[in-house]
C-alpha cells in the first residue's frame, strides 16, 4: 500500500506540493478552475466573445478529467454525482461553442471555394448565425436559472469541504505525486496500446478515443508539473500538444464534415440555389482531404511521443519504483 501522509490538511494560501494529501490538492487544483468558469459567465451571458465560453469549457474539462482520474481520492459516491453535475454543464455549453467554431472558420472555407462561388456561402453563414443566436438564447435562459445557480454553489461547497481526519477513500491521505503518477503511467501506456493498433484505415472513433485519452494524461501533467514545478514534465507536455495538435485537427474536420452535410440537406429543403448546395460540398470535400491529411501526419507526431526516448522518460519519471513520490504504486 502507499504509505500515508499527514502533508497539508486544507490550509488556506498553502500551495500544495507532490507530498500534500491528495484529496486537499485535488480540490485545491480544481477550484482554480471552478474561478476561471465563473469569470467567464459575465462573457458568456453577453455574448460579446466566443472566448469567454471556450475557457469556461476548458476548465470544465480540466475539473472532469482531474476528478474522474485521480482514483480513490474522494468516495465513490461523491465523484459519481459531481461528474454527473460537470457532465451536464458541458452538454449546455456544447452547442453554442459548436456554433462559434464553425463561424471562426468562415475565413478558412471561403479560401476552400473558388471565388466564384464565395458568395454561395452567404446562406450557410446565415444558418450558422440563427443557430447561434438560438444557442445563445437556450444557455442564457440557462445559466439564469436557479438550478444552474445550485449546481455552481454545490460544486463550490465539494470544492471547499475540509477534509476528513479519517476519511473513506483509499487514497485521499496518499501523496498527491504519487496517486497522480500512478494515473500517469497508466493512462500513456493506454495510449501506447492503443496508438499501436491505429492504422491508416482506422475509424475516426479510434483516432477520437486517443484523442480523449491524451487531453486526460495532458491535464494529469499539468497537475504533476504544478506539484513538483518540474521542467522535464513541462517537457513532455510540449510534446502532446503537438501531438493534440494533429488528433485534434482532425476530430473538427469530422465534425464540421458531419455538421456541413446537415445543413446541406436543410438548405435543399428550403429551396436555396445549387450554387450554394455545390459550395456547402466543395466544403465537405475539403474537410475530408483535411482528415487525410491528419492520418498522415499522425504517425510522424506519435513517433515523437510514443518513441523510445519519450518512453524511458515518462518511466523515470512515472514508472514503478522509479520517480520521486512513484514507489510502491502496486498497492494503490
Amino acid at each position: 500500500m502507499i504509505q500515508e501522509t499527514e502533508g497539508d490538511t486544507g490550509r488556506a494560501g498553502v500551495e500544495p506540493t507532490a507530498a500534500c494529501r491528495a484529496d486537499v490538492a485535488v480540490r485545491r487544483f480544481i477550484a482554480q478552475f471552478l474561478e476561471r468558469m465563473l469569470s467567464c459567465e459575465a462573457g458568456i451571458l453577453e455574448n460579446r466573445d466566443p472566448e469567454a465560453l471556450h475557457e469556461y469549457r476548458v476548465a470544465l474539462r480540466r475539473s472532469r478529467a482531474l476528478l474522474g482520474e485521480m482514483k480513490g481520492v474522494f468516495p465513490e459516491r461523491d465523484t459519481v454525482r459531481c461528474l454527473h453535475r460537470l457532465k451536464w454543464l458541458g452538454a449546455l455549453t456544447g452547442p453554442l461553442r459548436d456554433c462559434h467554431v464553425m463561424l471562426g472558420e468562415f475565413p478558412v472555407y471561403e479560401a476552400a471555394v473558388p471565388e466564384s462561388l464565395r458568395p454561395a456561402l452567404a446562406p450557410l453563414r446565415s444558418h450558422l448565425e440563427q443557430e447561434a443566436a438560438r444557442a445563445h438564447r437556450v444557455l442564457a435562459d440557462r445559466l439564469r436559472r436557479p438550478a444552474y445557480r445550485r449546481t455552481i454553489e454545490s460544486w463550490r461547497r465539494f470544492l471547499e469541504r475540509p477534509a476528513p481526519k479519517r476519511p473513506s477513500a483509499p487514497n485521499a491521505r496518499a501523496p498527491a505525486g504519487v496517486v497522480c503518477g500512478r494515473r500517469i503511467w497508466k493512462l500513456y501506456r493506454r495510449m501506447l496500446r492503443d496508438a499501436a493498433a491505429l492504422g491508416p484505415d482506422s475509424p475516426q472513433e479510434a483516432f477520437h478515443a486517443l484523442r480523449k485519452q491524451g487531453k486526460k494524461l495532458r491535464y494529469l501533467l499539468e497537475f504533476s508539473a504544478s506539484l513538483q514545478a518540474d521542467g522535464k514534465i513541462r517537457g513532455l507536455i510540449a510534446q502532446l500538444k503537438k501531438l493534440q495538435d494533429v488528433l485534434g485537427e482532425f476530430q473538427d474536420a469530422s465534425v464540421q464534415r458531419a455538421r456541413l452535410l446537415t445543413l446541406a440537406e436543410l438548405m435543399r429543403q428550403e429551396g436555396q440555389p445549387v450554387e450554394a448546395l455545390l459550395a456547402v460540398g466543395v466544403l465537405v470535400g475539403s474537410m475530408e482531404q483535411r482528415q487525410s491529411r491528419c492520418r498522415g501526419a499522425f504517425r510522424e507526431s506519435w513517433e515523437a511521443f510514443g518513441g523510445k526516448p519519450t518512453r524511458r522518460r515518462f518511466r523515470r519519471l512515472f514508472g514503478p519504483g522509479d520517480g520521486e513520490g512513484d514507489r510502491d504504486r502496486r498497492g494503490v
